[in-house]
């Protein structure tokens, strides 16, 4: 089967506040960059969580991303019959949660709560691939808790527990054995957690310009779910009971990658700034490495490769309340287009904002 994938995404809008005290909008520069050097308001204890030293008081962080998905899917080669994969338009919105407190002239606690990734396609019951996927999603909530410590007037170290769920859920159409029996159904819904850590630095070269470092570790949660078949045969429900398929727990050991990060801002006056990030994925990590069925067990690889993303930013500032800002993103492709899967056809990214 050849398929051909276009997504686009949009970002519509960010920040939803409420009233809090020190309540602050989330800062990033243009196109995503300055994550790590930026350190301005609370959403650093997820970023660079060194850099909430940088904070002389408390602080809450709401925000609410609105992200356009649109999705088709079109097929040039197939073994079943139903063409292309319906188109998949849809509006999500990702909430996030950061906080801040500085408990002395050295010592700060930051908290983090989002939803730092996820993918989901919807590809209808009758195209092409209804066989291997109609719908999938892949969502990661992660957490973290850190403690910053101010090493010296320039450089300040953070780390802390990080932990995150990840929920996924597959379904398909199940070609029944009878000639003439409508298709049938299959849904697996599987969930984990994984317990992990967060390291971080910040140094500060001079009062305008500093460096990031962070660095989240690898996590390996443990999937379990049980397959739910609607509408199959006889015939396949009797070689599904005798293989010990119906009502069976899967369990899956699924990797999520370790990802370090770097960055840099610098003030070149009081109204020009540059900003600038490097991102390493470890992709060729990530994935199902091993499938559990009662006994029977087989090991996978997704041959993922190593991802890395760069973007760079300069912005204006008028005054203190508005500014005007532009800069670019270029992600690698994590896989091969001869090794792309359809349940996760990602490819290279270039971004602009």
């Amino acid at each position: 089967m050849l398929i051909n994938c276009r997504r686009k995404f949009l970002l519509l809008a960010m920040l939803v506040h409420l009233a809090f005290p020190s309540l602050v909008l989330g800062e990033i520069g243009p196109a995503m960059t300055g994550l790590n050097g930026h350190a301005n308001d609370a959403t650093t204890a997820f970023t660079c969580p060194a850099g909430i030293t940088r904070l002389d008081q408390s602080e809450v962080v709401l925000q609410t991303t609105f992200v356009y998905e649109d999705s088709k899917f079109k097929v040039d080669d197939a073994t079943f019959g139903g063409g292309d994969g319906d188109s998949d338009s849809s509006i999500l919105a990702i909430p996030a949660l950061y906080y801040v407190r500085p408990l002395n002239d050295r010592w700060s606690f930051g908290l983090s709560i989002n939803v730092p990734s996820g993918i989901g396609y919807d590809f209808g019951n009758s195209w092409s691939g209804r066989y291997h996927v109609t719908e999938t999603s892949l969502a990661f909530v992660a957490g973290s808790a850190v403690a910053a410590y101010q090493l010296t007037d320039k450089l300040s170290l953070a780390a802390g527990p990080y932990m995150m769920y990840v929920d996924s859920e597959t379904q398909a159409r199940v070609n029944n054995l009878i000639p003439g029996y409508p298709d049938g159904k299959v849904k697996l819904d599987e969930s984990g957690t994984d317990l992990g850590f967060v390291l971080s630095m910040m140094y500060q070269f001079t009062d305008s310009t500093r460096m990031g470092l962070t660095y989240h570790s690898e996590l390996k949660p443990e999937l379990d779910g049980t397959p739910t078949f609607h509408n199959v045969d006889p015939l396949l429900r009797e070689a599904l009971a005798a293989a010990d398929l119906l009502g069976t727990e899967v369990d899956v050991d699924f990797t999520v990658p370790a990802i370090a990060t770097t960055g840099f801002y610098t003030e070149l006056s009081d109204r020009w700034s540059l900003t600038g990030d490097v991102i390493w994925v470890d992709m060729s990590e990530f994935g199902i490495t091993h499938v559990k069925v009662e006994q029977d067990s087989i090991s996978a690889d997704g041959e993922f490769r190593d991802m890395w993303v760069t973007s760079a930013g300069i912005k204006y500032r008028f005054d203190e309340d508005r500014a005007v800002s532009l800069g670019g993103l270029y992600a690698t492709s994590p896989v091969k287009d001869s090794k792309r899967i359809i349940a996760m056809p990602v490819d290279r990214i270039i971004g602009g904002g």
